[in-house]
This record gives structure tokens, sequence and C-alpha cells, in this order.
């Protein structure tokens, strides 16, 4: 493996004019601090690729890590096989995918890009429509404007797993500094090959949506992401007409200048989507976040108010609307997947309507795959992935996209509620209301907590080497550590506690920031004070005393 390199010797290397000044600046003030801050380490795979701020050196997204990304790719695909390519419209997305491309083609690779900002569940639909070898979408997803990275696809079109990206994490930091300026390979008709897969793309989300007849007007955003456009087409050809945008959240922009935060978990990212359905007088608003793979919704409620509805909420309304269309009515071979950290109704809901449910792994590449590993039974049909997610507002809605897909979520969510609406008279709180009523009271939260410079694993040792008994007075009857593969799962980070109350807390480290998140599940009548604030009061002074 060679030698990390220099400050020196990356400056060589890197083609952006704006990372070598900022490393050169480094460089000439002396200013050690920043230069480790670049140098000391290199970032690593995470949930589905590798993500991080944008900036010098190998613990920065910058063109040369896109090189070296794309090498080890090349390497781990023996030079050959085709390689779907696609970018957002982040800062610097454009020029990562053609370094990645252009690297890919050096090494015998066949790279196929889509159109400019493309959503990520096209790129993920695309890489099996056009029988590739991988895929690669350049995007940050929902993270703050300054980051970018790299998520990738295996053949099946679902994320990487273990230990593939390890394999190639490996491989790219043994990798050379690629040369700042790439040999000229002359004119080659072989690429850039150019594909569209739009139209295979929203007639394979809408197969399982039903055709109704009345229309459902909706608010929309796509955060300044690159949702709109496929919202469009998908709710027209639904006969239910384009969406009534947020005007100065609708265009493409990658320093998002005109919404609060690009996280549409953050609710204060939802208040002009709001503004635009009370404008319209609309009882749904509706947000993607700018790469369309995640869908928020917010529904007019019973307080006469506004409900931001969490996505342990949102999952239980689409696995019972999803589990209840005619298409999908009838055989047991149904398979309902969602993570170890979400709310345990959707199980108890697919239970109950002769489906399989599966729990798997944070992140949709195990969601996705959650139908692949199950025995085949003699005398039944092969199993059927019907629907996914996980509750930071993921929802896989069909087997056409292996991944999480917040435009086929928008576009189901708003035909539920049209069919509510207007064919039975009743809102998404009202049929919520009446699955607790069923499957009994479920509330979740989610408490994040900050760590500073502290890497997460170092907390989640902490806790491990002093397991709590209790949470807000309550005792811990069950505790589950996922470190060594419970359950069966691949191993994870994860620790899961069960309160003798029939409350549930899940701790794990973000994969993406620097943070621990906790899962908090409360089941049963609201009581005072709230068990689901004692709780996440409780687990943030956990933390935070460790």
């Amino acid at each position: 493996m060679p030698q990390a390199p220099t400050p020196e010797e990356w400056l060589a290397a890197d083609p952006d004019p704006v990372t070598r000044a900022e490393l050169q600046q480094l460089i000439n003030a002396g200013d050690q601090a920043g230069i480790d801050d670049r140098f000391g380490d290199r970032l690593r795979f995470g949930t589905a690729g590798i993500r991080g701020p944008m900036g010098a050196g190998p613990n920065r997204i910058n063109r040369v890590v896109a090189r070296q990304f794309a090498a080890a790719l090349a390497e781990w695909l023996g030079g050959s096989g085709g390689v779907v390519i696609a970018h957002d419209a982040r800062q610097n997305s454009d020029t990562f995918a053609a370094d990645i491309a252009e690297i890919l083609a050096g090494a015998g690779c066949w790279p196929v890009t889509l159109p400019p900002n493309s959503p990520t569940p096209v790129l993920a639909f695309a890489v099996t429509r056009l029988t590739c070898a991988a895929g690669v979408m350049v995007t940050a997803s929902h993270n703050p404007v300054g980051d970018n990275g790299f998520k990738l696809y295996l053949a099946d079109g679902a994320q990487v797993i273990p230990p593939h990206d390890q394999a190639i994490e490996a491989a790219m930091a043994a990798q050379p500094l690629p040369p700042r300026d790439l040999p000229d390979r002359g004119p080659d008709p072989e690429w850039p090959q150019n594909a569209t897969v739009e139209i295979p793309y929203i007639a394979a989300i809408l197969a399982n949506v039903p055709r109704l007849y009345s229309f459902h007007p909706l608010a929309y955003t796509p955060l300044q992401g690159v949702g709109l456009h496929y919202v469009n087409f998908a709710l027209t050809q639904l006969d239910n007409g384009e969406p009534f945008v947020v005007e100065d959240e609708a265009d493409p922009d990658p320093l998002f200048r005109n919404v609060v935060s690009p996280n549409p978990e953050n609710h204060d990212t939802l208040a002009k989507v709001i503004r635009r359905a009370e404008q319209i007088d609309t009882p749904l608003a509706i947000a993607n976040d700018p790469d369309a793979d995640r869908m928020a919704a917010v529904v007019w409620a019973y307080e006469n108010e506004w409900r931001v509805l969490t996505g342990d909420e949102i999952g239980a309304l689409l696995c019972d609307w999803i589990l209840g269309l005619g298409v999908e009515s009838g055989g047991d071979e149904r398979v309902v997947a969602s993570s170890i950290v979400s709310g345990r109704l959707v199980g108890r809901i697919a239970e109950a309507r002769g489906a399989t449910h599966v729990e798997t792994l944070t992140g949709f590449k195990w969601i996705a795959r959650a139908a692949d590993n199950l025995k085949p039974r003699p005398g039944h049909l092969p199993w059927r992935f019907v629907f996914g997610y996980e509750e930071a507002l993921g929802f896989a809605c069909n087997d056409a996209v292996r991944d999480k897909d917040g435009i086929s979520a928008a576009v189901h969510f708003t035909m539920m509620c049209r069919w509510l609406a207007y064919e039975d008279g009743r809102t998404p709180i009202e049929r919520l209301a009446e699955l607790m009523d069923e499957f009994g009271l479920h509330r979740t939260d989610q408490v994040s907590v900050e760590l500073g410079r502290r890497p997460g694993s170092e907390i989640m040792d902490a806790v491990r080497s002093d397991l709590p008994n209790q949470f807000g007075g309550v005792a811990v009857t069950e505790t589950t550590d996922f470190i060594d593969g419970a359950s069966g799962l691949y191993p994870a980070d994860v620790l899961r506690f069960d309160l003798a109350d029939g409350s549930r807390v899940s701790l794990r480290p973000s994969g993406t920031e620097p943070q621990i998140k906790s899962y908090i599940e409360v089941v049963g009548d609201i009581a005072f004070p709230d068990p689901l604030l004692t709780l996440s009061e409780a687990v943030r002074e956990l933390i935070l005393g460790l």
C-alpha cells in the first residue's frame, strides 16, 4: 500500500483550482491543525458510499477523491462492465460525475450517464433497467450545503453492502494519486453513452397505483432539488394535475438559498410548503429532499392545525394502503420490511393483513433486500417485496426501485389521501386513529445528540461498559446488542432496550454525522407526565453524561 500522500503531493495531483488554493493557503500559513484535519485520516464508507464536506485532502470530498473512488470501483469490477452514473444539482456534482466517468472508461469499464440533475431513485432503477454492473450517484442527499458524496449501487440495483464496500474502500486507500491532467484517450465512439430511463421509471412506479376518478390538490416542494419534474410527470399520468409548488423552492439551487435546510426532517424547512397549502386551501403538503429519495408529509388535523407526520406514521399509513390495494391483495408471499429502529406498528399491520414482516438493519441496503434471503417454500409463490420503510422518511412502495423513493412515496400518499377524501370521506389523521384503535396507540420520537469531535463508537462503547437498567424510572427488561449479529443480522453498532411498560429505546451512531441517534417508542394510552418526553430526556442525559 502506498504511503499517505503529503500535502505537496496532493497539491500536484489536484485539478481543481479552488481546492488547490485552499490547500496552498494552509501550507503557506503553516496551519498544521488545518492540514491535519484534512490529511490525518481519509473519508470512510458509510451508509452506502462516502460523503462529507467538500475541500482539499483525503478527508474531504474533492476531485482527487472522486478519481480514486472511480479507480477503486473499476479495480473491483475487474476493469469491465457497465456503470450507470448520475448526479444531483449540488455544487460540483456534475464535475465529480464527469471525473468518475472518465476514470472508469480509461480503466476499461463502460460508463453510462443519465441526464443532469437526476433523482437518486431514478439512478437506482437505471442500474437494473440498463443491466449494468454498478451504479454511482453523486449526491449528499439532505446533508448541509457544503457536503457532497458518492453512493454506490450493485448490479441488483440496491446499495452496496459488506463485504463489497470494505473491499472497495481498501482498494481506494491503496490507490496512487492520479495525475492532475488525465491522458487524452482521443475520440472514443464507445463512450460517453447517454441514456434516459424517465418513461420506464414512471411506468414502473405507477404499476401498483390505482387510477381514481377524483382530483386531490396538493402543495409541494422539492427543496430546490431535483424532484419536481418527476413528481409532475407522475401525477399528470394519474390525471391528478401538477402540484402547487413553492415557487422560490422549485428550481434546483446548489446553494439552497431559499430553504431553511435541505433536510425535510427539519420542521422549520416545511413552513413554506404549509403556507402554499393554505394559499390553495388544500389539506395536504408534501416535500422531497434535494435528491428526491425521501418524502415528508404534512396534513390538516382535527384541531384545526397542521400536523407534520412522523416517518413511522407515514410508514403505517402507506403500509396499510398498499396492502389494501386490489392489485396487491391476497397471497401470503407479500413481504413488508422495516428497520430495527423503526416503530412496531407496521409489523403488526402486515401480520394482520396476511403479509410477512421482516425486520432489518437501518438503511435501504438491507430493507430493499428483505425478501431476497427468505427461504423458498414448496407449493408457494416466490416471495414478493411490496413495501419497506425506515422512520427517517424513507419509503419503498414496490420492488421496481430497490431503494427509498420519495417520488413514488409522494404519488402513493397523494392517491391514498385522494381515496380517503373522496371515496370514504376521511382524512389521513382519521385513518391513523383507526389503525391505533385496531393495534394500540404507538408513538415514536427521535433524539439526536451532537458529539462534537467524539466518535460515535466511543459513546456506544461507554454505554456498553455500564448498561442502563432503567430509563425515566422504567426498568429495562431486555437488552439486545446488534454488534455481534443479533437476530441473524449483519453486525451493527446498535443497542436496543425493551422496557417493562412496553416502551422501547434504541441507540446507534449516525452513519453520516457526528451524532448518537436515539429512537423511542411508547405503546399505550397517553399518560402524564408524557412517557415519550420522559424517555427522550432520559436518553439525552445518558449520552451527555458519558
